[in-house]
């Protein structure tokens, strides 16, 4: 006869609750707790974002050159709550992407390292039309990274300001913004970060 109940080798605990779950559990959370964090966030990400304008200053495409490579830096294309953004060409297959960098002193939490990995691991395991596809992340020189898909074009924020939107092309937009984001939820992510410009 096989045992069937969980034994420490196939699941863990919530360090938010404590409620066992399975060691693939992204973000490392249980639902109740991912869902939480969703709606009223993490200490960690009030602290982020009550310093999102403040001491972080966007390397130069110059500083950040020789840690990468393997890619082309273009153009620096916009920060925002969580880093920098830059236009790269990735050499070896010729593709163009986006480079996200994150402050220098978020690796300083002993912590933020093996949740950076587990986040990029649940980010890379999605697949939807609506979502940007991660296809790297690591840390260079102590800077931590995300390469992914590059998408050209206006943010919705620049879309409404410019008055491009109708009503119509507005309500057609929702439908594949709630899509993606119950394609994320149902895959253990939680889109922290829900503004017009992500």
């Amino acid at each position: 006869m096989t045992d069937t109940n969980p034994t420490a080798t196939d699941s863990r605990n919530c360090p938010k609750c404590n409620a066992a779950l399975p060691i693939d559990a992204p973000a490392g959370l249980c639902p109740a707790c991912l869902v939480a964090a969703g709606i009223g966030g993490s200490e960690t990400a009030a602290t982020t974002r009550k310093n999102d304008n403040t001491a972080f200053e966007p390397p130069s495409i110059e500083t950040l050159a020789p840690m990468f490579p393997q890619l082309e830096l273009l153009e620096f294309v916009g920060r925002g709550g969580m880093g920098a953004v830059y236009k790269a060409r990735q050499l070896g297959l010729d593709r163009l992407v986006a480079v996200k960098i994150l402050p220098r002193e978020t690796g300083d939490d002993p912590a933020f390292a093996e949740r950076f990995t587990r986040e990029a691991r649940a980010m890379a395991h999605l697949s939807h039309p609506n979502i940007v596809t991660v296809h790297d992340f690591g840390q260079a020189e102590g800077t931590y990274y995300i390469v992914m898909e590059f998408v050209d074009g206006a943010n919705l924020r620049q879309t409404i300001l410019a008055g491009r939107l109708s009503p119509e092309e507005a309500l057609a937009i929702v439908p594949q913004m709630c899509d993606a984001l119950q394609y994320a939820h149902d895959h253990g992510v939680v889109h922290r970060d829900i503004k017009p410009e992500n």
